[in-house]
């Protein structure tokens, strides 16, 4: 039998990811299911609260009613799961998944647009840098069509 052992430096960096990973991330603070809306509401770590419809949810279609009590979240609210059945969904992929059906399309294109836009990287620092020195950013030139 292979024995795998994770170092105190291993540990340390999967904390750092998980960190990291709650940050952009949508995390479940709690799940429970509405019998008389037959809907499954998840309140965020944000204080955000989504009430879903079941129908809406492949995996839980099929539940009894009486089995969706036993929803839980994982400790550190990445999934929601039915332990007995062996069930266990992403919050940030169902959310992601099913926002585009909650929000009309152009809110949704507005909200990952500004989102992208304040991506930064070490070659976006690097090109700022560059351009800085050069006095700015380069100007834009109208280049003809040619026909």
């Amino acid at each position: 039998m292979t024995s795998n052992r994770m170092t105190d430096a291993d540990h340390e960096a999967a904390l750092a990811a998980g960190l990291a990973d709650a940050e952009t991330e949508i995390r479940a603070r709690s799940v429970r299911y509405h019998a008389g809306r037959d809907a499954i509401e998840i309140v965020t770590t944000r204080d955000a609260g989504f009430l879903i419809p079941r129908s809406w949810i492949a995996a839980l279609r099929d539940v009894r009613p009486k089995d969706l009590a036993k929803l839980e979240v994982w400790p550190d609210g990445s999934a929601i799961a039915l332990e007995d059945r062996d069930i266990h969904i992403s919050v940030d992929g169902l959310m992601t998944a099913l926002l585009p059906a909650m929000l009309p399309a152009k809110t949704v294109a507005a909200i990952f647009a500004s989102r992208g836009g304040k991506a930064t990287s070490d070659a976006k620092r690097s090109s700022a840098r560059k351009n800085g020195h050069r006095g700015g950013r380069p100007r834009k030139t109208e280049n003809p069509v040619v026909a």
